[in-house]
């Protein structure tokens, strides 16, 4: 039995844009992406860095910022010295809060009513002290408790997300069970690290309303009628010669190609779904739409995602995204269709 539903905040409640920070460093003289890399290489090197949002870890002086092991004053003059002279705390402030927009009123209400229902609800965060100041007065008017039973935040406890120990805090302080916790986050890593431990699990895509899906899981749905929970898979690439879009020929650039990516996001979905398959059954793709956001050099790293977000009968719908080192590449839907391999097959 579920008692206790415990949110991320950025990504999952709250609406977030990290390229318009990045841009805002830019604009002082500063490059910012140096603090980041792909939350999947941060997993492969150790003690993982602190998550994000779209795939990246945080590396350098913002990790120690998010786990509370240096003030603000000191990352704010950590960045200073990457800025132009002239440049303001106040300014360097304003661009590291730049990132953060606001939680649809939609989602404060859910909140309210899972309260209601007598769920004890929580919030497990990777933040820090300048994000989580501002973000709790615009998003909660200061007063985050009438919202959230417990608040668990990354710079307070001095650990974060994906690692163990962090996750094994939580469970003692509410001295709870995993099997009574269901955690929502939209980052693969940390979805990966809490259902290790025996915590229900979501993975949320992005700007998701994902209250049918939540409720599925609260209400003990079998596996196979939940449309996405414990649903997403994720791989990972390196770009090569042979991905470019010089060498495929949808282009003339040497970039990662729309169409490779395309391929990757489908494999993905495709993995996705494999639990859902008999022994005699497959998936193929019928339809998918997707923006190609950001360019990719000869050498990048990307992870493709897919989320099952609606199962109809033999319909399975997916949103699916691309990261790379520097933040998302892509998103849009896909569509794939449950198959019998030999009845398929016959049809050629």
């Amino acid at each position: 039995m579920i008692k206790h539903v415990i949110f991320d905040f950025g990504g999952v409640l709250l609406d977030l844009d990290m390229p318009r920070s990045m841009a805002a460093f830019r604009a002082l003289g500063a490059d910012m992406s140096t603090l980041q890399q792909p939350a999947t290489q941060s997993l492969a090197e150790g003690k993982a860095g602190a998550t994000l949002c779209d795939g990246l870890a945080a590396c350098g002086v913002m990790d120690l910022y998010q786990t509370g092991d240096v003030t603000t004053p000191q990352l704010v003059d950590e960045i200073l010295a990457h800025c132009r002279p002239g440049t303001t705390a106040e300014q360097v402030l304003d661009a590291w809060d730049a990132c953060l927009l606001s939680i649809p009123e939609y989602k404060l209400d859910y909140i309210r009513d899972l309260r209601s229902r007598g769920y004890q609800v929580h919030l497990l965060s990777n933040t820090n002290e300048a994000h989580w100041m501002r973000a709790a007065e615009s998003c909660f008017g200061g007063h985050p408790e009438e919202f959230f039973h417990s608040l668990f935040l990354s710079q307070e406890m001095h650990m974060a997300k994906p690692n163990d120990d962090i996750f094994l805090a939580v469970l003692s302080r509410l001295q709870a069970a995993p099997e009574e916790c269901l955690f929502l986050d939209d980052t693969q890593a940390n979805v990966d690290a809490a259902s290790a431990l025996g915590y229900h699990v979501y993975k949320a895509p992005v700007r998701h309303d994902f209250r049918a899906e939540v409720d599925a899981i609260l209400a003990d749905v079998p596996a196979g009628d939940v449309t996405s929970a414990h649903m997403t898979y994720a791989t990972t690439a390196i770009v090569s010669t042979e991905h470019l879009a010089c060498t495929v020929g949808s282009g003339d650039l040497p970039v990662l190609a729309t169409p490779v990516m395309v391929a990757w996001m489908e494999n993905a979905a495709m993995k996705c779904a494999l639990p859902l398959l008999a022994g005699d059954e497959s998936t193929v793709g019928s339809h998918i739409s997707v923006s190609h956001l950001s360019p990719t050099p000869l050498g990048g790293q990307v992870m493709a995602t897919a989320t099952l977000v609606e199962r109809d009968g033999r319909k399975l719908t997916f949103h699916v995204e691309a990261m790379d080192g520097k933040g998302k590449i892509g998103e849009g839907g896909h569509v794939r269709y449950i198959i019998n391999k030999e009845k398929f097959m016959s049809r050629l």
